[in-house]
């Protein structure tokens, strides 16, 4: 890739503050071919791919996304396709018959096919509203461990921008500026020191972190992924493959799946449930709506129904897929509503789940 891409990646996930961003693009994908084929089977082939790496990004789920459930997909894929584009790559690009000109096709699906699909084969559909996660990437050469970030760019990291984007993950780098260094080092992130993680993370306000650490020593890959979720929560992951591009894969694959647990539902009537939801500080008629559209817009929400207003309380009826932690989850991304648990001896504390409007969105 070249530098001027690789340096408009970095501008992209170098932030110093990020929250809950709405991912875009996730029911489109780009796939370059080269012409080997008649228009027709190009487009064929192009939908397949697309419609598979859509998949992957919409469920969060690359495990999931294989075998006779891909076939099954690329046969339907043409069915899904909203709108498409063709158009000339201005490099050759690799064929069996040797370097050849290739074609980049654009394809959009309609979410309604990509979402029903994956309900019927009982995968999750994971919303657009996802966790940003800052990324510690160390990466030992022979012996010799480094950082990277926006000011000390990496191949690795390049490349693992690249594969998060493709997995659905927004991930943002740090500054590894003057106050980066003096918090942590490259031994720190290695060894995976969690306290000296978590406290250098702390100016990036990002909902989640991550470090990766790879190892490449004679040729020998491997790598180690460990996710520090909120409530102190971890997850750790080791990575075999024969290919640095495969050790990166597994990492995206493995933080999308860890996210997609905790906020995607299936969403099938089988796994519906209700609950009640309280909200304080709705002063006004507009911030009643907003709340309502706020909670309508979180992907494992089916329905919104206002079932009581009380001075400034108001009471929600909220049908949602899967578990309720996950609507929890979700609604911790935002700082529109903060959690307001009732006290104990308060006779409405078990019936619902209780916030505050902060007004902040």
């Amino acid at each position: 890739m070249n530098s001027r891409i690789f340096l408009l990646l970095i501008s992209v996930f170098c932030v110093s503050v990020a929250n809950a961003v709405p991912v875009k693009g996730l029911y489109s994908a780009e796939i370059n071919l080269p012409v080997t084929s008649s228009e027709s089977q190009m487009l064929n082939e192009a939908f397949g791919l697309a419609a598979e790496e859509v998949l992957i990004k919409v469920s969060g789920n690359k495990a999931a996304i294989s075998g006779d459930l891909v076939e099954q997909a690329k046969k339907q894929s043409p069915n899904w396709v909203a709108q498409h584009s063709v158009a000339s790559l201005s490099e050759l690009i690799p064929s069996s018959n040797g370097l050849v000109p290739g074609r980049q096709v654009r394809v959009s699906f309609y979410q309604a096919s990509i979402d029903l699909f994956l309900s019927q084969q009982n995968l999750p559909v994971w919303g657009d509203n996802r966790p940003s996660v800052l990324v510690w990437l160390v990466n030992e050469n022979n012996g010799v461990r480094s950082l990277s970030g926006s000011r000390e760019t990496s191949e690795v990291l390049n490349k693992f921008a690249l594969s998060a984007n493709q997995a659905g993950v927004p991930i943002y780098a740090p500054l590894l500026d003057s106050v980066d260094k003096s918090a942590i080092t490259a031994s720190e992130v290695w060894g995976f020191f969690e306290d000296r993680i978590a406290n250098a993370s702390k100016r990036y306000q990002t909902d989640s972190v991550a470090a990766l650490s790879i190892s490449n020593y004679a040729g020998h890959l491997e790598g180690r992924l460990l996710v520090l979720l909120k409530e102190g929560e971890t997850e750790q992951f080791t990575l075999n493959a024969d290919t640095l591009d495969g050790v990166i894969d597994q990492a995206s694959a493995n933080l999308a799946s860890v996210f997609s647990s905790r906020y995607a539902s299936v969403r099938n009537r089988n796994s519906s449930s209700q609950l009640s939801l309280q909200i304080v500080g709705v002063t006004a008629y507009d911030i009643m709506n907003k709340v309502q559209s706020y909670l309508e817009s979180i992907s494992v929400v089916r329905d919104v129904i206002l079932v009581r207003v009380e001075g400034d309380k108001i009471e929600f009826s909220v049908e949602i897929d899967g578990d309720k932690q996950k609507l929890f989850n979700s609604i911790s991304l935002s700082r529109l509503l903060i959690d307001a648990p009732l006290n104990a001896l308060d006779p409405d504390a078990n019936r619902v789940a209780s916030y505050q409007y902060s007004g902040v969105n």
